[in-house]
C-alpha cells in the first residue's frame, strides 16, 4: 500500500536525504520503545555495543570511535556507570586516561540492545527480497559516501 504523502512537501517526499533522515528517526523511535522496558535508550547502547564488540577501551578511544563528542560521551558514561553497566578505572599507562569496561550487567544490556537493533532492522525490511535488501544497503552506503565527500559544493536556486 503506498504511503500517504500529503503531510510531506512534494520535494521532500522524493528527496533521498529527507527520506534517509526520516527513516532514521522512525527507526530510532522503534528501538527506543523496545529498549525502554529495560531502562535503556538508543543513545546509551551505542557505547555499550562498542565496548561489547571491541572490549575494554580508553574513554578517549570511545569518543574517537563514535559519532558522539567528548562532553556528550562523558555524560553517557556517567549514566552508564551509575546504572552499573560499565566501570572506569585509571589507565595503567596514562594516569589522565580512564579505561572503560562493561560489567556483567553491561554485557546483558549489549545483548538486549543488539536484539532490539536486529528486530527493528528486520521489521523495516519486511517484504523486501534478499536482493532488494542488499541493494538498499549498497545504495544507502553510496548516499552516505556522497554526503561525506569533502568536495561537495552547494548550489543555491
Amino acid at each position: 500500500m503506498p504511503r500517504r504523502t500529503d503531510d510531506i512537501h512534494p520535494q521532500a517526499a522524493i528527496a533521498p536525504g529527507y527520506l534517509a533522515n526520516h527513516a532514521a528517526r522512525v527507526f530510532n523511535r522503534r528501538v527506543d520503545a523496545a529498549l525502554r522496558p529495560s531502562g535503556l535508550t538508543l543513545a546509551l547502547i551505542g557505547p555499550v555495543l562498542l565496548l561489547s564488540w571491541k572490549g575494554p577501551m580508553l574513554q578517549r578511544d570511545l569518543v574517537r570511535a563514535s559519532a558522539v563528542k567528548q562532553p556528550a560521551m562523558v555524560a553517557l558514561l556517567d549514566k552508564l556507570e551509575a546504572m552499573a553497566l560499565i566501570t572506569r578505572t585509571p589507565s595503567a599507562t596514562d594516569r589522565r586516561a580512564a579505561l572503560v569496561r562493561l560489567t556483567e550487567q553491561g554485557q546483558d544490556a549489549a545483548r538486549i540492545g543488539g536484539q532490539a537493533l536486529i528486530a527493528a532492522n528486520e521489521h523495516g525490511l519486511r517484504g523486501f527480497s534478499v536482493e532488494d535488501a542488499a541493494r538498499l544497503v549498497a545504495l544507502l552506503q553510496r548516499l552516505i559516501d556522497n554526503f561525506q565527500q569533502d568536495d561537495v559544493t552547494l548550489h543555491h536556486a
